[in-house]
């Protein structure tokens, strides 16, 4: 492609951030090739990589200007597939513990309502538009393929449906979720793996659909927090407690 600085990118999962970073790199490579480990759906439907996406999921306003900003027109284009855009304050009816509804005001900050599906599968669509970009589901990362002097990473071994593929890359992102490439990689060639902090927040959450009221609404957002929230959450976690945690 014109203005590219070398032939092959590899981009390891085809999740959101795999997703914008194939779609930011792309322009500079003759050839850019996408690696998901999943079956990738032909409609905006779950799937095993992303467990998540299967609960109520909102697109803030600053996630929607940097994505708009990679795939121009991608805020119409979930609209018109059904996503509900909400204007802060106005559009919504928000409950905290003590408070009852806060005032209805528009705030200037939009956010876009839709399935983390419908986003996904919006833009993959969008980036399989890109001439020099091939998307291939069902592929598995198995290694990165070191140099000769093993200071660096050439290429991507792969198995997709029992055959096993390597793939020689000038550029490879790994974007798999838990890295698991670029650290059995550094774990190879001998060097010390980053430092990792966790942090334990005991917490599960939940989605249930309901059927719309029968008269419109004149909200298009209800957000209700439970006065028992704090104490909840006091009860049931050791590590708030361990923190000084108080349940006032």
């Amino acid at each position: 492609m014109s203005g590219s600085i070398a032939k092959q990118a590899v981009v390891i999962g085809a999740g959101m951030g795999g997703l914008c970073a194939a779609k930011a790199v792309a322009p500079f490579f003759e050839t850019l090739t996408v690696l998901e480990r999943d079956a990738l759906p032909q409609t905006p439907s779950p799937r095993a990589g992303t467990p998540q996406d299967r609960q109520v999921h909102v697109l803030l306003a600053g996630g929607s200007r940097a994505l708009e900003s990679l795939f121009g027109g991608l805020e119409n284009k979930l609209i018109e597939a059904g996503a509900v855009k909400v204007q802060l304050n106005r559009d919504a009816r928000l409950e905290y513990p003590g408070c009852d509804f806060l005032p209805r005001r528009d705030l200037g900050v939009p956010v876009t309502c839709q399935s983390r599906p419908l986003l996904e599968w919006i833009c993959r669509k969008e980036l399989e538009r890109e001439p020099n970009v091939e998307i291939r589901p069902r592929c598995r990362v198995s290694a990165l393929s070191p140099s000769t002097d093993r200071d660096a990473v050439t290429g991507v071994r792969f198995d997709q449906d029992g055959a096993v593929t390597t793939i020689a890359a000038d550029l490879i992102i790994d974007a798999s979720g838990r890295a698991a490439p670029t650290l059995s990689f550094l774990e190879a060639t001998g060097r010390r793996k980053p430092s990792e902090s966790e942090i334990g927040i005991d917490m599960a959450y939940g989605s249930v659909i309901f059927e719309p009221p029968s008269d419109p609404p004149d909200w298009k957002l209800v957000t209700i927090s439970p006065p028992s929230l704090r104490a909840f959450v006091a009860a049931r976690s050791p590590l708030w407690k361990a923190a000084g945690g108080s349940s006032r």
